[in-house]
């Protein structure tokens, strides 16, 4: 019986891993084109993942949810910092921090 609870416990682990690995190359892809639109350079692949929970989707399907960071560069030395928000393997939300704020 405990054999059994390992072996159920070891694939639970093995499918996590498979999936936060999965989802990370789905963030590197979504900073990447991100980066693109606004033409800035992505650096050094910096995603890193910060929040992870449970949501539910537009059909109300629970989901995983991700927020990663990341740095880019518009110049090539200035490290600014962007963000995505990723249900499943959606992008939900992208925020780039902004180079000129608006001053009221």
């Amino acid at each position: 019986m405990d054999s059994i609870l390992f072996i159920i416990a070891l694939v639970a682990v093995a499918l996590y891993w498979y999936n936060s690995m999965q989802s990370k190359t789905y963030a590197v892809q979504y900073a990447r084109r991100e980066c693109e639109k606004e033409g800035a350079q992505l650096l050094d692949q910096t995603v890193q993942r910060i929040r992870l929970s449970f949501s539910r989707d537009r059909n109300n399907q629970w989901r995983v949810w991700r927020e990663y960071r990341f740095d880019y560069s518009i110049d090539g030395v200035n490290r600014l910092e962007g963000r995505l928000v990723i249900l499943g393997n959606r992008l939900v939300r992208s925020v780039l921090e902004n180079t000129d704020p608006v001053i009221h």
